[in-house]
């Protein structure tokens, strides 16, 4: 399988894969020295300049069911798709955080989609993302993070997760939402909050971990980065096109961005 072919052509020094390694066990891994540093300042500089515009970009939004965040992002978007040289999509087709995800999965992902987020206190009572489940964007989704704000404690909302091995083990229907109660049982499971100062940047394969986030105080906020790999061939039908890819692209960054092989065989 080319994904596969392809996966010889990524870095695989000795950081690389223990990073690897340590998603596939634990389900989660920090990136901070994987990034190239030029890249992690255009997107904190890409942030930067959303978040002087959030007023006008919330407003846009208004009739969004998730009251707690908004969207950034969806401004860069021209008729449905980003520019390659967006940095919400150059940052991550970094070939070492790349390649990280792709050791993970045993070949060369599909990048979904990408995201920026701004979090911030709202109505009381939990809800949808705030509460505890598992993504369902593909069979296996990895996703790539990274905070834009300082995320120091639980008032900045920091992404919470119940690792790989433990989540194995809870089991509840598929898309639904539910309380701590139910997940964490009284002190039974523990919680690994990411807490971490501004342009942290971790994956997480949110597919398998359950997960939650997004519970900000009253006067926190939290602008978060998320780029959304799968396992080619998507389960799903493929929807248009996310990303603008002309001629001249590599055949890897071609095979990121766009769906190419068989389709998936029923199970």
């Amino acid at each position: 399988m080319r994904r596969q072919d392809l996966l010889a052509s990524l870095p695989a020094d000795a950081e690389v894969i223990a990073c690897a390694r340590r998603l596939g066990s634990d389900g989660y891994v920090m990136l901070d020295t994987l990034c190239e540093p030029e890249i992690l300042e255009a997107l904190d500089q890409h942030g930067t300049r959303k978040l002087e515009r959030v007023a006008d970009l919330a407003l846009k939004q208004a009739s969004m069911h998730k009251s707690f965040w908004v969207r950034l992002s969806d401004e860069d978007v021209r008729d449905g798709q980003f520019d390659l040289d967006n940095p919400l999509v150059r940052f991550a087709l970094q070939p070492q955080i790349l390649a990280v995800i792709a050791h993970a999965l045993g070949e060369v992902p599909q990048l979904s989609d990408v995201l920026l987020t701004l979090s911030s206190d709202s109505d009381p009572g939990l809800k949808y993302s705030q509460l505890w489940h598992r993504d369902y964007d593909d069979v296996r989704t990895i996703k790539l993070f990274s905070y834009l704000t300082d995320v120091d404690s639980e008032a900045d909302g920091p992404f919470t997760l119940i690792p790989g091995p433990v989540s194995d083990r809870q089991r509840f229907t598929r898309r639904t939402h539910v309380e701590d109660a139910v997940v964490l049982r009284g002190g039974a499971v523990r919680p690994v909050a990411i807490t971490g100062r501004r342009l942290s940047v971790f994956a997480v394969e949110t597919s398998r971990c359950l997960h939650m986030g997004s519970r900000m105080a009253p006067g926190h906020s939290r602008l978060l980065y998320t780029a959304t790999f799968i396992q080619y061939p998507r389960l799903y039908p493929e929807p248009p096109a996310r990303f603008r890819v002309g001629a001249e692209v590599d055949e890897l960054t071609r095979t990121v961005l766009t769906p190419s092989g068989p389709p998936r065989k029923p199970a």
